[in-house]
């Protein structure tokens, strides 16, 4: 009896601990959205009207990682002040963040990671819509760019191509299908809906555990859960948080393929963003339709000694039978060697567009 009593102290004592120090952090919290508060003022003072600065918010995290010495993970610490710093700059000013919609896309869970929740979040039909909308520097879209196993998003490089929007950030969100539905008993399934990637990225586990289910192909995982609301003989493809906000049954997790499973998705908008330190930059190049045309571009990378990380072709779409390449390369045009590059790369191709240059993905 004796020794639980010690226990119970000690455990006591602990939560005291605990008491003091969250008290601390929201009294440094308090002052921490004050001085972003008074941030905001000084901007309109300067007439600097845009609010949102990727590069800051980088160097913010990027910083903090690297002096943390406790047990929280690089990934605790990025979640934790993401939403810190979101909450603090709504009280600065409102933005508006358009993803692919409706509610519940990965789309959705990517804006999210990004900005945090504090952020104005504004659903989308598709990607084409998220581009012409944007037409203030405080307003912002997160559109994916990429899979890990299913390749490029076309519509997005289509939309790259013909608007005008910049890139000033990315992310890279780790992408885990769950088959949701509103029966508990998978028997009952005949269809299965979702976006055509998320069906092409669990092709495998479908063929083998509903190999007489059909196929429907949506816009998105969004569209999927709302079809799922009629019927309990259909299944989607989606993330598993959604179980929980729309009254749904987790039939079976992680059913991709590939478990490592990642969506690449870009952040576009109006403004461009300064140098973090740790930056990517992409363009849209065009090239004579010659023999060793792509070569010389690849020559220019090497002789600069500047690491060419993506290189993805697609149709031009002005031109039949032509294309052009979308390239994303290590650091900042603000940079030296980058503008000599830029230089460089304008004498070997025919066009050359600036997409942006952003803060690398964490």
């Amino acid at each position: 009896m004796v020794k639980k009593n010690i226990k119970k102290v000690n455990l006591n004592l602990i939560r005291k601990k605990i008491d003091e120090i969250d008290k601390s952090i929201l009294k440094s919290l308090s002052k921490r959205a004050n001085l972003v508060i008074e941030a905001g003022l000084s901007k309109e003072k300067i007439g600097d009207t845009s609010y949102y600065r990727p590069e800051r918010e980088a160097q913010i995290i990027h910083s903090l990682i690297s002096e943390n010495k406790g047990k929280l993970s690089q990934s605790h610490i990025k979640s934790i002040y993401k939403e810190i710093i979101s909450a603090c700059f709504s009280l600065e000013k409102k933005i508006e963040i358009l993803f692919l919609g409706p509610k519940g896309t990965y789309s959705e869970l990517a804006a999210i990671d990004h900005f945090g929740n504090s952020a104005k979040r504004v659903p989308c039909s598709d990607i084409n819509q998220i581009f012409t909308k944007i037409t203030e520097e405080n307003t912002f879209g997160v559109v994916p760019v990429e899979n890990s196993s299913e390749g490029s998003v076309n519509q997005t490089l289509d939309c790259l191509q013909s608007q005008d929007l910049v890139i000033c950030g990315e992310l890279e969100l780790p992408i885990s299908h769950a088959l949701l539905s509103k029966t508990s008993n998978i028997k009952n399934i005949s269809s299965v809906c979702g976006h055509e990637q998320a069906l092409s990225q669990c092709r495998y586990w479908l063929s083998k555990n509903m190999p007489n289910a059909k196929l429907i192909s949506v816009e998105s995982s969004g569209v999927a859960i709302e079809k799922i609301q009629k019927s309990k003989s259909i299944a989607a493809i989606a993330h598993a948080s959604n179980a929980s906000d729309f009254k749904l049954k987790v039939l079976k997790r992680n059913i991709e393929d590939q478990k490592n499973n990642t969506t690449r998705f870009l952040v576009v908008g109006k403004i461009n963003a300064k140098k973090s330190g740790k930056d990517k930059t992409s363009i849209l190049i065009s090239l004579d339709n010659k023999p060793g045309a792509l070569s010389k571009v690849l020559k220019v990378f090497e002789s600069n000694k500047i690491n060419l990380s993506h290189i993805q072709s697609r149709p031009n779409k002005s031109d039949k039978w032509q294309y052009s390449f979308f390239l994303d390369f290590e650091g900042h045009l603000e940079e030296t060697k980058v503008k000599n590059l830029a230089k460089k790369l304008s004498l070997v191709t025919q066009s050359l567009k600036f997409l942006g240059s952003y803060p690398k993905s964490f």
